[in-house]
């Protein structure tokens, strides 16, 4: 591998412990970016990286939770992850993120930091 191929392998290993610390587990995301979870450990290792529609699903999930990260603190975070949300009407912004729909857990977490929830 070369040094900037490294580089950038590296840099989605980062990416993977900062979803990881949200916290998320392995499973959950290898589901929200389509793969399977020795793939997200081959990216945590930094022996590969994501490729198009996974590399854009994962930094989605990343901005999502960066946002969150703005609101809670890690533990607030995986609470609201997992929680029911009447916002969502009713739904879980894991299961919503699981189907890709970055969009809606996103609009939710603006109207969290607009405190218009």
């Amino acid at each position: 591998m070369g040094m900037r191929t490294r580089a950038v392998a590296e840099a989605y290993a980062d990416i993977i412990r900062e979803v990881r610390d949200a916290p998320l587990t392995i499973s959950e995301i290898a589901e929200i970016v389509g793969v399977n979870d020795r793939q997200v450990h081959h990216w945590a290792a930094s022996t590969h990286r994501p490729q198009a529609g996974a590399r854009d699903a994962l930094l989605e999930l990343r901005y999502v939770v960066k946002q969150l990260g703005e609101v809670y603190r890690p533990e607030g975070v995986d609470i609201w992850l997992h929680s029911r949300n009447v916002e969502l009407e009713g739904r879980r912004p894991i299961d919503l993120l699981m189907s890709r729909d970055f969009a809606t857990v996103l609009w939710a977490i603006e109207r969290l930091k607009g405190g218009a929830v």
